[in-house]
Parts: C-alpha cells; sequence; structure tokens
C-alpha cells in the first residue's frame, strides 16, 4: 500500500517537473544571440517612461553620488532624446542636502527648475540647464532610444552569459560585455526575459593605478510607447517660482 501510495504521490509531481524542463530549455544560452534580440527589441522603442536609480559602486563613492530620476523620452538626435522630460533628486558626496531639479526640451527651447531656488531656467540653448544638465543626463538609459543601441556590445571583445537575475520582479539574463574601445567600462546588463530589454547595467572601470570606480543604474516602472501629447515635454512654472532665460548655476 505505502508503494503505491509514493507511487500515485510521485507521478501527480511529473507534470510539474516536465514544465519545469520545459521552461528551461526554452532559455537562450548565447550571449551573442540575446544582445541580437536585445538590440532588435529596443530599435522597436519609439518613446519610453521609466524610473531610474543610479548608485555608485566599486569605490566610486566621490565620483557621482546617488540619483533617482522619472524619466521620459522620445526620438533621438545628436547624441540624445530628442525631447524628454526628467524628474531628478541627487546628492553629492560632499553635501548633505539632496538636490530637486526638473528638466527637458520640447524639441526647440531647453529648460531645468531648480526647485530649491524655485526657479525656471529656459531658453534655445542647452546649456541654460547650467551644472544641473550632469545629472539629468544621467537618469537616461539612452539604448532605449539610440539608431543602434546595442552595436557596440554586439561587437564588443567579449560576452559572457553569467547567472540569471531578479531585477524588481523581472526575470532577466545577464551579461558580461568586454568592449572593443580601450578604456571603455567593462558592463553587465540585466535583460528582462519578456521584453528583452534592459532593467540593470552596472559598469566598472579600471584606473591606471589598478583600482576600480562603477555605478549601477536600475530601471523599474518601464513603460514602451507611452501615451504623449503636446504637452508632455513642455516646461510648466510652478506657482511662486521666478522663470528666467538666466542660466542656471
Amino acid at each position: 500500500m505505502k508503494r503505491t501510495c509514493c507511487l500515485l504521490l510521485a507521478l501527480s509531481f511529473w507534470p510539474l517537473i516536465a514544465l519545469a524542463d520545459d521552461k528551461k530549455s526554452d532559455e537562450m544560452t548565447d550571449p551573442l544571440e540575446i544582445l541580437k534580440k536585445v538590440d532588435a527589441a529596443a530599435k522597436a522603442v519609439n518613446a519610453v517612461k521609466y524610473e531610474a536609480v543610479l548608485e555608485p559602486t566599486e569605490g566610486a563613492a566621490a565620483q557621482g553620488g546617488n540619483l533617482k530620476a522619472t524619466v521620459i523620452a522620445t526620438g533621438y538626435a545628436h547624441g540624445e532624446p530628442e525631447k524628454y522630460y526628467v524628474d531628478v533628486t541627487y546628492q553629492m558626496p560632499s553635501e548633505e542636502q539632496t538636490r530637486h531639479i526638473t528638466g527637458g526640451t520640447d524639441g526647440e527651447d531647453y529648460y531645468v527648475i531648480d526647485h530649491q531656488a524655485k526657479k525656471a531656467h529656459v531658453d534655445i540653448d542647452p546649456a541654460v540647464m547650467g551644472p544641473h544638465r550632469i545629472a539629468i543626463t544621467r537618469g537616461w538609459m539612452i539604448e532605449f532610444l539610440h539608431d543602434t543601441p546595442f552595436s557596440d556590445e554586439i561587437n564588443g571583445r567579449s560576452r559572457e552569459l553569467l547567472p540569471s537575475e531578479m531585477i524588481a520582479g523581472e526575470d532577466c539574463y545577464t551579461v558580461r560585455v568586454v568592449y572593443q574601445a580601450e578604456g571603455a567600462s567593462v558592463t553587465t546588463w540585466c535583460f528582462s526575459k519578456k521584453d528583452f530589454l534592459p532593467r540593470r547595467r552596472v559598469d566598472v572601470w579600471t584606473r591606471q593605478d589598478g583600482s576600480r570606480i562603477g555605478q549601477c543604474k536600475t530601471i523599474t516602472k518601464l513603460e514602451v510607447d507611452p501615451k504623449i501629447d503636446e504637452n508632455t515635454f513642455k516646461l510648466k512654472v510652478p506657482e511662486g517660482y521666478e522663470k528666467t532665460d538666466e542660466f542656471a548655476t
């Protein structure tokens, strides 16, 4: 009787075991083929909305500090999104105060809102953003909109598939890339197995003295081709703020 029960119990688990094996066999194992699928998926993106968290790693705390950003972007021109909105909070390592800025462009005017100073700086010159532009660009994951998003990775010196990772509930392929360019970072990418779009990149640079610096950028709440209208990228000056064409400092 005991043998019969054990046999029935084992048979009841067989479909679950078979299902797990089928799922595992469906997963990709060639990092180059994964990158090619990632490249195709990114090329199909016209606009994007996401939240980004950027953290220093590898002893790089003095390089740029922590940053959190909400990004909406579309198009690609001159090495950056054609239109974008970025709301950023960040803290420099040498400062105790957290800064909050909002910046963007509608393709004609560029602006940055300094929420501490309660000033909105706007001009046709992107330099109007002043030093805040660095924080704004650090929130971008430019590969979502780039014309050739992952060609550098596909043509890198080497690609290595690492164990999968879970990023904010997304099961991700993990691929480490060594690039062709001298002095480039070694980058570990995490791509969702559902849509093949990036959810994390960890960059590590080795200095001439052998020390290493790095940063980790994590993407969450990703929306591909979100609803965008003519007001999405327009400057909206909060009540009580001063509007000026002076460059931010």
